[in-house]
């Protein structure tokens, strides 16, 4: 039976209008609580600490399989439907993996914007698309149809749930998921694809539907350290859910291999607009997904100029949370249906 103790946590909260910052405080981040306690003091987490995380699955009665993530405020719906056999409409569909010769099975993949979805005004104008005139171009993101962003979304998304699936054992059947972003806190491409591969992995797990092993998904942001501060005003005591946060030298996240750069463990929205906008084109954002259990990597994308040796670090920083994410997408599958972290 679907669950009925299902709810979105902080589904109202606002996220704050903070004014644009061009500098970081790696031991002083927000964990995408809103707020820690009774006197409002914001939750911190330092470089290598990851947003506050809730999975639930098993959601919707109308699908084979479901799932709810939110990763801070990142807030993603996953539906999936299937196996069920192919149709000609499902044979000639977009973003579809195999079943050119029907000796396979075949995936859909869709990524959509819920309408009017929670988004920065910022973060709105920077997934616009404009033309040569400077014009905006294309559908609006709240529009019904289909946006050139929500496309390149979704294939995405197949490429890196696809080596997770025997579709040589679909003879004939498609696999159907229907990913729905209610809010996102972060880069399309980094913090709502990767709350949309868990997702979907694990309402594939959910459906029943055999596969290899569960795919997580996992970024860091690779800042210099010219545009990082230390000395932040937020109480360090404030509400750090009993873990040490550290200080510079040990929760700076400072690059092994060369000190000039920082590394952010799961950047949210405002972190990845300095990184992208403010490093003169230094920095970077890395993107692993990975089937842990396989020890393979079927998904990286790396955005930015970066050193081998930092890209390197950073990916191996990326493994390692994607090590943490499936041990967590796990336990909400064969333990509890709804694991919240504190």
């Amino acid at each position: 039976m679907p669950s009925v103790n299902t709810t979105l946590s902080n589904c109202y909260l606002p996220l704050p209008a903070t004014k644009p910052s061009s500098q970081i405080d790696p031991c002083h981040r927000p964990d995408g609580s809103g707020s820690g306690n009774k006197s409002n003091k914001p939750r911190i987490r330092n470089a290598k600490t990851l947003r506050l995380l809730s999975i639930d699955r098993h959601i919707l009665s109308s699908s084979t399989g479901s799932s709810l993530i939110e990763i801070g405020h990142t807030k993603v719906l996953c539906s999936v439907h299937g196996p069920r056999p192919i149709s000609s409409s499902s044979s000639g569909a977009s973003n579809t993996k195999g079943g050119d010769d029907m000796d396979s099975g075949i995936l859909n993949c869709q990524i959509r914007y819920a309408p009017h979805f929670g988004i920065r005004p910022t973060s709105k104008v920077m997934m616009s698309h404009t033309n040569l005139d400077g014009y905006s171009g294309g559908a609006p993101l709240n529009s019904t149809a289909t946006t050139p962003h929500e496309i390149e979304l979704s294939s995405r998304l197949q490429d890196a749930i696809a080596p997770s699936l025997p579709l040589g054992l679909l003879k004939k059947n498609v696999v159907d998921i229907f990913v729905m972003v209610l809010q996102e806190d972060g880069s399309a491409f980094t913090s709502t694809f990767n709350a949309a591969v868990i997702a979907a992995s694990l309402a594939l797990a959910d459906a029943g539907v055999e596969v290899y092993d569960l795919v997580s998904c996992f970024s860091v942001a690779v800042v210099p350290s010219a545009v990082c501060v230390f000395g932040s005003d937020v109480d360090i005591n404030a509400n750090t859910g009993g873990q040490e946060y550290g200080n510079e030298e040990d929760g700076g996240g400072i690059s092994k291999v060369d000190s000039n750069f920082r590394l952010l463990a799961d950047p949210d929205e405002e972190e990845l607009a300095i990184t992208n906008s403010g490093t003169k084109g230094q920095g970077g954002i890395v993107t692993v997904a990975m089937m842990k259990n396989w020890k393979e990597v079927v998904f990286w994308d790396q955005a930015g100029r970066l050193p081998s040796a930092v890209a390197q670090e950073a990916a191996e920083m990326c493994r390692e949370g994607c090590i943490i994410m499936h041990r967590f997408m796990r336990q909400a599958l064969i333990g509890k249906q709804h694991i919240a972290t504190k």
